[in-house]
């Protein structure tokens, strides 16, 4: 008896299996998103060359041979720290000489003080020996400057850039450019801003960079100088722009100087419908989704419809009132963020959007939904709204 009824109920489950529509198996499957609100940042966009707000050219203060090198392409000194060594033979004789008078004016000075007041000598004795040992003092003090100026040395904390340019035996002159000294931990990214957007930056906007390398680093900083006048013919800057500088911190220490970058200026914030980018399809300009209804709200105007053949009219009567339909809709959108588009208009809250096989669809068509766990990157739903 246990037997039979068990083979009985397989066999109904297999009638039942085999009772489904043939078209319901037929029917797409694709993926869907809910609208819902985002958050979109208006900003201005541009390709910007990054500076270093620390940058200096290493230039000797007199002339002279180098006679050593003491630091390296890419070697990271400090302010003070001697680059380059030029001959000072003389500079050191005479700061020697210098303070060996200095030393004697001094001792001289010192006893005809006490000459004087012992009653010994007169004032202006005194007077003249320790005027003497004054400019001795200043003299021992203006050959040290000599000397230090044989000693090329960094200005900054930072990175010591190409020298190349000077080999051991090279004389080089008062002003001379020998290599760059820059320190890239925090940076400028200078961007020219079109005039019709110039109204719409201000001082102390965010301002978000990123590299055009491969993976790209991210900086973030602010806006802290607005040109006072637009660029014009003959300057350095596009005609008819403005320049706007930020500043931000370069906290990995990727980003370099002269490098060139995405910056992008944060103007607003403000909050809207989203429709993912892989629901919209354009047709003569016009972008469109496929929004999901119930059969039962899309059967109406399709039987209504004159150009839909009668035999497609009669299947979809006979599939369950809930079946989702895609229904091809109109929409205006914004500009496109982290592929997200704003909604002005064409969908509500809580409507369903197809996501997948989109150029296959067609409006009116009965789909079917994958499960949620199928999809990656968007929201998904088991049906069409109500």
């Amino acid at each position: 008896m246990r037997k039979t009824l068990l083979c009985t109920l397989a066999a109904a489950a297999l009638l039942a299996a085999c009772g489904k529509p043939k078209q319901e198996a037929r029917m797409m499957t694709v993926q869907t998103a809910t609208i819902s609100e985002a958050t979109f940042e208006p900003n201005i966009q541009a390709i910007s060359v990054l500076e270093s707000t620390t940058n200096v050219a290493l230039r000797p203060e007199t002339d002279g041979r180098v006679v050593r090198v003491l630091a390296r392409d890419g070697q990271q000194v400090k302010a003070g720290q001697p680059i380059l060594v030029l001959d000072n033979v003389q500079e050191s004789a005479a700061l020697d000489a210098a303070r060996a008078q200095a030393r004697t004016d001094k001792l001289n000075a010192e006893r005809y003080e006490f000459l004087f007041k012992n009653g010994a000598t007169s004032a202006k004795e005194r007077d003249r020996y320790v005027t003497q040992a004054i400019a001795s003092r200043d003299q021992a003090r203006s050959s040290a400057a000599d000397l230090g100026y044989k000693f090329v040395r960094s200005p900054i904390d930072g990175i010591v850039g190409d020298l190349d340019k000077v080999k051991l035996g090279d004389y080089v002159k008062t002003g001379q450019a020998i290599t760059g000294i820059v320190n890239n931990s925090t940076l400028w990214t200078l961007m020219q801003i079109p005039a019709t957007q110039a109204g719409d930056v201000a001082i102390g906007q965010s301002v978000k960079v990123v590299s055009q390398g491969n993976p790209p680093v991210q900086g973030k900083g602010s806006v802290v100088f607005i040109s006072p006048y637009f660029g014009m013919s003959g300057n350095t800057s596009t005609p008819n722009t403005l320049m706007v500088k930020a500043e931000f911190p370069n906290l990995t220490g990727k980003l370099k100087t002269g490098q060139y970058v995405k910056s992008a200026i944060i103007t607003g914030s403000k909050k809207s419908l989203a429709v993912p980018v892989q629901a919209v399809m354009m047709q003569a300009e016009q972008p469109f989704v496929y929004k999901l209804i119930p059969l039962s709200r899309a059967l109406p105007k399709i039987k209504a419809s004159a150009t839909v053949p009668a035999s497609t009219k009669k299947k979809l009567e006979k599939l369950p009132a809930s079946t989702p339909v895609v229904v091809q809709t109109p929409v205006q959108l914004g500009p496109l963020q982290n592929n997200l588009y704003p909604v002005k208009s064409g969908l509500n809250q809580a409507d369903v959007v197809a996501i997948s096989n989109t150029s296959r669809l067609r409006s009116g068509m009965p789909v079917k939904v994958a499960p949620a766990n199928t999809t990656s990157g968007s929201s998904s739903t088991k049906g069409a709204k109500d």
